[in-house]
């Protein structure tokens, strides 16, 4: 199970950290018009190569080694996109 965890890395604060993680997990309670905005943000951070990997790492329990494993892709890769995701997230929109 995947925890909260702040991630240095991420020019963010805690608090809007914590903000993403915990909306981007309850994706499946999220309106339409929510939802829409989290996977076009997943295609925009992943430039469209790996938003489906992006998308599975932020909005459910999977760890980043079985996402890189299952998607074909580095983990520096996966922690590049996540780190421009967090970046781009809007905040109180």
């Amino acid at each position: 199970m995947n925890v909260f965890r702040y991630k240095n890395s991420v020019p963010v604060g805690y608090n809007e950290q914590g903000y993403i993680y915990f909306t981007s997990r309850i994706y499946n309670e999220l309106p339409p018009d929510k939802q829409k905005a989290v996977v076009d943000l997943c295609m925009e951070a992943a430039g469209g190569d790996y938003y489906q990997a992006l998308f599975e790492f932020v909005t459910t329990d999977a760890g980043a080694t079985e996402i890189c494993l299952k998607h074909h892709l580095s983990r520096s890769t996966l922690e590049r996109i996540v780190r421009k995701y967090y970046k781009s997230f809007p905040i109180g929109a």
